[in-house]
């Protein structure tokens, strides 16, 4: 199981589709779809799990967004889907927007009363059973003014494309802090591997090659 994590525009989905390519023993991570009958009979179980601290008044604030009920939704209910999915077939998961995406978007833009002391036994079954589940996290970064030129370039509409830099820059280091704060959560006590690439300075060819030796799949011409 391997996610793929950082901020937007560093190359997460440009080499989510070049380990695809090279190997059909890696696969992308099924998202949770609400449309599918199985995975709505999951996340329906899950939600029933999560409502009471939801609906617990801890503080001011704002409510939890549907997205947000569903994130927290996916980390509780996803790791026994995964599970199987890898026990069906001898591949390799590779998750974009995973668990680590949805933990440190939620805890750095999620409402305040989720980093409250009522939550602490939330973020450690979380952290917890994602440690134990995850084997391999490949952190993708670049400088803040590369990351803004990829992000203002590309078609795909975010949330910081187009603003005045000091927005665009505090945005990307409030989630390259949350991503810190989580992995280093994560990956204590013998968590996932943790494997970190600029790709200002390595290519998403030689960041692939590196990944699939690290998983042991030989391949030939990245």
């Amino acid at each position: 199981m391997v996610e793929l994590v950082g901020p937007a525009g560093a190359g997460k989905t440009t080499l989510s589709q070049v380990l695809v390519q090279c190997s059909e023993k890696i696969v992308v991570g099924a998202e949770i779809s609400l449309r599918n009958k199985e995975h709505l009979l999951v996340f329906l179980q899950n939600f029933h799990s999560v409502l009471p601290i939801l609906m617990a008044r801890n503080g001011s604030g704002r409510s939890f967004t549907w997205d947000e009920v569903k994130a927290m939704a996916y980390l509780k209910g996803w790791p026994r889907v995964l599970r199987q999915q890898v026990a069906r077939r001898n591949i390799i998961v590779l998750l974009d927007q995973g668990p680590i995406f949805k933990l440190a978007t939620l805890y750095a833009f999620g409402p305040e009363r989720l980093r409250s002391q009522a939550f602490k036994k939330w973020w450690n079954d979380m952290f917890e059973e994602w440690a134990v589940l995850l084997d391999m996290v490949v952190w993708l970064d670049a400088p803040n003014p590369v990351l803004e030129k990829r992000i203002n370039y590309r078609d795909q509409r975010h949330t910081v494309k187009g603003r005045p830099e000091p927005e665009a820059r505090e945005f990307l280091e409030q989630y390259r802090t949350s991503y810190e704060q989580m992995l280093a959560r994560l990956t204590a006590d013998g968590g996932p591997i943790l494997f970190q690439f600029d790709t200002s300075q390595t290519s998403i060819e030689q960041i692939a090659e590196n990944v699939l030796d690290a998983c042991k799949i030989k391949t030939v011409g990245i």
